[in-house]
């Protein structure tokens, strides 16, 4: 990408408070007109969503591998938040019929931390259905009163996953009735369908598909990935879970189309934002605040 500078979540509470920001760079230092500046509050809203979910769909996928205490859990991660004090862990297991059905419920008590420096708050659900009679498992995640980093977190997240063929895993994923609430009270509503392949040796994922909801500002919108949008996990450990390349459609109501630029797959958070044909460079930083 262009630029190199992380994104801007600053965290709000007694000691870290959030405050999401963001700076677009020109080169002649013009201000950004209310236009550009609604633009890409909107391309923000779709960064926002992206790196919230893609985390939850990580921690989701640790959780459906977990076993139990006292049956020996599995965690692969050495670095999980699930290995923390902070986070009581509960199984339900049903079977019926050839289908295994196992619930795992996820406590997090306030300001519980994970070893990238995420706070999680509030209770996460996660069903694993597997059919023993076919090549697919779904996990569907909700949540309940559950906050990341500050973000109050609503919505069903499911992704069916078919059988891995060398090395390579396809996922089908809907997100049906997204919220985000924001520390200051602004709302970002998000449903979605989306494909993601991910090859387990590289690490990297691609995805298709698209989304459609209502910005912090109240602007309906509809993003499209025009060209498939790529994640390198090998970037989650520098915090950036979001699209390291690729390119999002944005059409607004009443209002100029948007297009996103995610770069060339360097580990950043910075993406280019175009609008009525003028091109800017969007930085995000994580600041924190005493």
């Amino acid at each position: 990408m262009k630029l190199t500078n992380d994104w801007k979540i600053v965290s709000a509470g007694l000691s870290l408070a959030i405050l999401v920001s963001f700076t677009a760079c020109q080169e002649d230092g013009e201000e950004l007109s209310s236009s550009a500046d609604e633009a890409e509050a909107t391309a923000l809203d779709e960064a926002v969503a992206d790196d919230l979910f893609e985390d939850i769909d990580l921690l989701s996928d640790e959780a459906s591998e977990y076993e139990g205490d006292t049956q020996g859990g599995r965690l692969e991660n050495d670095e999980s938040v699930l290995r923390s004090d902070c986070v009581g862990r509960g199984v339900e297991r049903l079977r019926a019929e050839g289908v295994m059905t196992k619930t795992v419920t996820l406590d997090f008590q306030e300001g519980c931390e994970g070893p990238k420096g995420r706070e999680r708050q509030g209770t996460m659900v996660v069903t694993r259905v597997t059919d023993t009679n076919a090549a697919t498992y779904t996990v569907s995640t909700t949540f309940q009163d559950f906050y990341l980093d500050g973000k109050k977190v609503e919505g069903t997240r499911t992704r069916v996953y078919s059988k891995a063929e060398a090395g390579v895993q396809q996922i089908q994923i809907t997100l049906a009735e997204g919220k985000v609430t924001l520390e200051d009270g602004q709302v970002i509503e998000r449903i979605g369908s989306f494909n993601k392949t991910w090859n387990r040796s590289s690490g990297e994922t691609t995805v298709t598909g698209s989304a459609s909801g209502v910005n912090r500002n109240g602007v309906s919108y509809t993003s499209t990935i025009t060209e498939p949008l790529m994640y390198n996990r090998s970037c989650f450990s520098e915090g950036v879970y979001m699209a390291v390349e690729g390119v999002r459609s944005i059409t607004r109501e009443g209002k100029s189309d948007v297009t996103v630029n995610y770069g060339e797959g360097e580990c950043d958070k910075t993406v280019d934002v175009t609008v009525d044909g003028e091109t800017r460079s969007i930085e995000m930083t994580i600041t924190k605040k005493d």
